[in-house]
């Protein structure tokens, strides 16, 4: 599990994020939603060690991070699988180079051990006839699937998912947000998803945590968080009009 807590950060005279405490529980798709400007991507790149705090404690388990020494830290990155915005894929790297490329870095398996993983992953994510593409002979939702792959490639306890249904048809969302949920429970994986989409949130927010002008005010899963009574919550879900349409008919 990974808990937050009383984490305050502040850029220059902006202060981003004010006192957050959220627990993130393993097994589950943990998610950060709120509008624009509202600190969650902030949060999730203090959660992931990619920023420091001002203040308050990031817990990984038992370990503080910001307490970690340095090979404590590079430790712990190695059990971070990372799904990028854009999926981030390397397009001068086929579809099975994309997936072994943090094997090559951070393992010293052999080229055939390497292989075989990249292999078996994207059969698991149902991209087993492409690894021989590149990324731009790919559509946006088999490039995400791909991105997924490459994330879990060191099997990590860990997932960060920023904004992992941007750009996609609502049709492959569906199937990405599944992809990602079922891999979570069953791998036992802590994730945390970024998201801003209603349909994520709806389909697998198993723990949401909204945030508002740097606050969580709001704390929750996706089968109570349409009867909330937090009134900027309710505000902010009315911006999608499934959401308000859903609402007004309680």
């Amino acid at each position: 599990m990974i808990r937050v807590k009383d984490v305050r950060k502040s850029f220059g005279e902006k202060t981003v994020l004010k006192d957050i405490n959220m627990d993130f529980e393993p097994g589950k798709c943990n998610m950060l939603i709120g509008a624009s400007g509202s600190g969650k991507t902030v949060l999730m790149n203090i959660i992931s060690g990619l920023v420091e705090p001002d203040s308050g404690e990031v817990w990984y388990g038992d370990r503080e991070m910001t307490g970690m020494t340095r090979e404590e830290k590079k430790m712990l990155h190695q059990k971070i699988g990372m799904l990028f915005q854009g999926s981030a894929l390397f397009d001068f790297r086929t579809v099975l180079g994309n997936v072994m490329f943090p094997m090559d870095f951070l393992t010293d398996w052999s080229k055939a051990e390497k292989e075989e993983r990249a292999r078996y992953l994207l059969d698991k994510v149902n991209v087993k006839d492409s690894e021989d593409k590149y990324p731009d002979e790919l559509s946006g939702g088999m490039q995400k699937r791909v991105g997924i792959a490459r994330a879990i490639a060191l099997n990590p306890t860990f997932l960060f998912c920023d904004e992992p249904n941007s750009g996609l048809d609502p049709e492959t969302a569906i199937v990405i947000d599944h992809l990602i949920s079922s891999l979570t429970k069953e791998l036992g994986i802590t994730t945390i998803m970024n998201t801003h989409d209603l349909n994520s949130i709806m389909e697998i927010g198993d723990n949401i945590g909204f945030l508002y002008r740097g606050e969580i005010i709001w704390q929750g899963d996706r089968h109570s968080i349409l009867s909330a009574e937090c009134p900027q919550l309710r505000e902010f879900l009315c911006s999608n009009t499934l959401a308000r349409n859903i609402i007004e008919k309680r």
